[in-house]
């Protein structure tokens, strides 16, 4: 044999004496399943919340009712609103105090904006809500 430093012939002696030792017969299923934990069931929490589908559907119904209302179905037909009699309704008079307010001229599209705009902030602020409430 080669030189071998002190140690390694101690080394060697040491094996010689003790052998060399099996594994017992479970040994590699014990590893595999400390490598594998058993996995946890998660529970499915949908992305959009059964409120904010209502909310949803609910603007959409009420956007299909207006249209169905309040807009013409043709060029020569007038809205199903203005075809439904008119009722006499007695006026109330209350008189308030005469305030001066701005006369804002915005057009259309603005307008259409700013009230998308104020839906999603609201629908937003109600899922941050329920986000908070959950966690």
């Amino acid at each position: 044999m080669k030189n071998l430093s002190k140690e390694d012939k101690y080394i060697q002696q040491f094996i010689s004496e003790l052998g060399t030792d099996r594994p017992s017969a479970g040994f590699h299923k014990s590893i595999l399943e400390k490598l594998n934990p058993k996995q946890t069931l998660t529970v499915y929490r949908p992305v959009i919340s059964p409120l904010a589908w209502k909310l949803i559907g609910s603007g959409i119904a009420a956007l299909v009712i207006c249209v169905l209302l309040f807009l013409p179905g043709g060029e020569n037909s007038t809205p199903l609103m203005d075809q439904v009699p008119k009722i006499s309704i007695p006026q109330v008079a209350i008189s308030f105090p005469k305030v001066s307010l701005p006369d804002i001229d915005l057009s259309p599209i603005v307008i259409q904006s700013l009230v998308v705009f104020i839906l999603l902030a609201i629908l937003s602020a109600i899922t941050t809500l329920k986000n908070l409430k959950t966690s």
